[in-house]
């Protein structure tokens, strides 16, 4: 026909990385069953762990040894073969913007490599260094054999289409300008060429096939076994039944992904953001796994049995049983916004297409291993996991202006505070619509005053718990729950009227501010019941742990009596250079007195108040807040706030680098 086969990318085969025999190590997906019978009726076998994203799927998988030793749990974000994308000529997007998102996402986490969060195989990258597809993959669900699909006709390998002229003149529709994708075969494309699709559309003519049509076709295959084609039904002794007069075939063969795809592959993550909050908030694991059975979250439901066998849970808190159990969580969220809008922050403008927003449910936390005294959920790590952390910055469609952003954080900020197993962020979205309609109205609008004179149950402060019923807080903390909302109305507020005052660094002073507040609040409340800074049912195997808990709390305490003492010298810093104003000279201090002690780090500038440092004592040492004091300069990144929620309260001062290493 005299039409150039034009290979867009040289495509990589994956099939090296999932056989035993290949390597000493290999990858396997994992299953949400083990019994074929059960895959059988199953359409996609393969555990989702999240299948909101329009254009990717995440699976969970496993490196694991020749042996079938697990190495490393990992998350594995795939093209989807049918993107769920609403026809929009307004925002306009083709399969050339969805190869370009993907480079530029490759680009972006590839800066992770080194620390482990991100694995790239060799066959994934091409000489130029950039990100190649791989190969088409089928799976059967009866003998656990992958292979990639063929030819009908000859026993080729099937390829994707790029040339727009061969598709136009044979009524199909151009790759480069829609989304439609076709297989085909180059060696029988001079011949009556058949073209393929994973699912027929209406305005689709009648000569092209789907993948249903495609599984069929493997049957002709069968009757030429001399010409040695990969087909594994030629040797598996149930083909006659598979292609047979009941077509099992159908139900037994599914594709992983039917047209040459991208993948990335992520250090696997603990818990979805969702069951987190839920899980901090007080829910147990046995109400979130059966909300998520009712909704079919299989994905989610294997990570919360994971974290739940790993038996790391038995000190998740510091005052579970107390009353300043209202601040430990309250801690603990703002600490998870902190990183979360850290994270965001620092990833630019991710917001472009409409379709292709942020969302909160592939937001994940990373719980690290319980080696040190921490409770369980003190040290975690936040990222999202989805393709839109780099703008597609093409001409096809617009982009969505960046006060999107704010107003996404802000709806995450309520839905972190004010959701819980009674109320829904429905009902925390109709309230906080009634407070901006009052702001668009009036001028002298105050949240604060919208707070005392609303009439509304939403925003009381135990709505911060799971099941909020019964729950009372002390009235010295209502000013910082009520500085806790503010702050997330400022990103609502901002998000609707451009505000020349708001700044993203000022807003991350000010959550660094109140975070340190009540964290100071909640470790120096007053005295503490030592019965109930754990729950009572520690039982025999916790016995220990409990001891040096309680050990760390009781040195915090004196601490805290020992600073209320008056400084005897002040230290001032200021970017102009060290001035030093001295009283008194405190007594000279022997070296075996204070040798173990880690100065405070204090990070100075002009737009914070000089701290006071305090001075290496004599009386027992902090583990926690011991630093040196440093000036902070103008060269020194933003972005050095909030970089890790590794909780600086109880426990040693860990070194940044050493930290992700471990996580």
């Amino acid at each position: 026909m005299g039409f150039k086969v034009n290979q867009n990318d040289q495509v990589s085969s994956l099939l090296p990385y999932l056989d035993v025999t290949y390597r000493n190590f290999y990858l396997k997906f994992s299953l949400i069953a083990q019994d074929p019978s059960i895959l059988e009726k199953t359409p996609f076998p393969f555990l989702a762990i999240t299948d909101s994203d329009p254009l990717a799927r995440l699976i969970e998988a496993q490196f694991l040894t020749d042996a079938g030793s697990e190495v490393k749990k990992v998350f594995l974000l795939v093209q989807r073969d049918q993107y769920l994308l609403k026809k929009d000529d307004l925002s306009p997007i083709n399969n050339q913007d969805i190869d370009h998102s993907w480079q530029e996402a490759f680009s972006f986490y590839s800066g992770e490599k080194e620390s482990g969060s991100f694995v790239i195989l060799s066959h994934q990258i091409d000489e130029r260094g950039r990100l190649r597809p791989l190969q088409s993959l089928f799976f059967c669900k009866t003998t656990g054999i992958f292979f990639p699909p063929l030819c009908p006709k000859c026993g080729l390998p099937l390829q994707q289409c790029y040339d727009d002229g061969l598709l136009i003149s044979s009524g199909l529709q151009p790759y480069s300008t829609s989304l439609k994708r076709y297989l085909f075969c180059p060696s029988c494309v001079s011949i009556n060429p058949d073209f393929y699709v994973y699912e027929l559309e209406s305005v689709d003519p009648p000569t092209l096939k789907d993948r249903w049509g495609l599984i069929k076709g493997f049957g002709l295959l069968l009757e030429n076994k001399k010409q040695g084609h990969p087909l594994p039904c030629i040797d598996c002794p149930h083909h006659r039944k598979c292609y047979g007069p009941d077509q099992l075939v159908l139900s037994r063969i599914v594709p992983f992904s039917f047209y040459p795809f991208y993948l990335f592959i992520f250090d696997a993550m603990s818990l979805n953001v969702l069951d987190f909050l839920s899980l901090i908030s007080g829910a147990s694991f046995e109400e979130l796994e059966a909300q998520l059975k009712a909704r079919q979250e299989l994905g989610r439901i294997s990570c919360l049995k994971a974290v739940q066998k790993n038996g790391l849970i038995k000190a998740p808190f510091f005052f579970e049983r107390d009353e300043r159990y209202f601040l430990e969580v309250l801690y603990l969220k703002l600490s998870f916004l902190g990183e979360l809008i850290q994270n965001i922050f620092s990833g630019g403008d991710v917001y472009t297409h409409p379709d292709l927003r942020l969302s909160i449910d592939r937001i994940w936390v990373k719980l690290t291993d319980h080696g040190g005294l921490l409770p369980f959920f003190w040290n975690f790590k936040v990222r999202s996991i989805d393709l839109h952390r780099n703008p597609i910055e093409t001409q096809s469609f617009p982009k969505l202006p960046a006060s999107y952003g704010l107003y996404f954080l802000g709806l995450v900020w309520f839905y972190t505070f004010l959701t819980n197993k009674k109320q829904s962020i429905s009902r925390v979205s109709l309230s906080f619509r009634e407070g901006l309609s009052q702001f668009s109205s009036d001028k002298n609008f105050s949240f604060e005053t919208f707070l005392k004179e609303s009439c509304s149950l939403t925003f009381l402060p135990v709505n911060i718990f799971w099941n909020p019923e019964g729950k009372t807080i002390n009235k010295d903390w209502q000013l910082l729950w009520e500085r806790s909302l503010h702050l997330g109305w400022s990103l609502l507020k901002s998000s609707f009227q451009f505000d020349p005052q708001w700044s993203k660094e000022t807003f991350r002073q000010e959550l660094e501010t109140l975070r340190e507040e009540v964290k100071r609040r909640l470790f120096r409340a007053g005295p503490i019941d030592e019965g109930r800074a754990y729950s009572s049912e520690i039982g025999a195997d916790n016995e220990a742990i409990h001891d040096i808990l309680l050990g760390i709390l009781r040195k915090w305490r004196t601490e805290g009596e020992m600073e209320r003492e008056e400084l005897r010298e002040t230290i001032i810093l200021s970017p102009g250079g060290a001035k030093v104003e001295k009283e008194t000279l405190p007594p000279p201090v022997q070296a075996t007195e204070w040798k173990e002690d880690i100065p405070e780090t204090v990070i100075l500038s002009p737009s914070r108040p000089t701290p006071t440092p305090s001075f290496p004592k004599v009386a027992p040492s902090r583990e926690a807040d011991k630093m040196s004091v440093i000036p902070k300069t103008e060269k020194q990144p933003e972005d050095d706030v909030l970089t890790e929620t590794v909780i600086l309260g109880p426990g040693k001062v860990r070194d940044k680098k050493k930290n992700e290493t471990n996580d």
